[in-house]
């Protein structure tokens, strides 16, 4: 599962992205994208420390993304974020079960999470900004 703090951190580096190298704030950030400010900066900490944004303290300074956004996918966020997206504690069988359920169970788990990986690691931060100038360009 997504939680808030991944949604926000993908919000913000698409937002990044579509500042082109420039410095951005938080504030300017959190404001563009809806983003409650007061869990932003610790969030583009997260993100700097794992070398996906750039910043600069000060007066003209801010953030900006460190790598392009096509470099950047969508499971590189979750597992910055989140930590692992496969659980291996909640795949792990929980004893033989009535007629091999329990290993059945697990099997399909599993099985579910790396097509969920996989699908996250095809999707960048590049194509969620592509495909929403494209929505933008046909609603107008």
């Amino acid at each position: 599962m997504i939680n808030n703090r991944t949604n926000y951190a993908i919000l913000a580096l698409c937002e990044l992205a579509q500042s082109e190298g420039h410095f951005s704030t938080s504030e300017a950030i959190a404001r563009a994208q809806g983003i409650p400010k007061k869990f932003l900066p610790q969030i583009l900490s997260d993100l700097s420390r794992a070398g996906y944004v750039s910043s600069i303290r000060g007066f003209g300074g801010g953030v900006r993304l460190a790598l392009p956004p096509e470099k950047i996918t969508l499971l590189d966020i979750i597992e910055v974020i989140q930590g692992n997206i496969l659980n291996a504690d909640s795949l792990k069988s929980s004893g033989s079960g009535q007629h091999g359920i329990s290993d059945r169970l697990t099997k399909a788990y599993g099985k579910a999470q790396e097509a969920m990986k996989a699908e996250f690691s095809r999707i960048s931060i590049r194509d969620l900004i592509s495909a929403a100038k494209g929505r933008r360009k046909r609603s107008k």
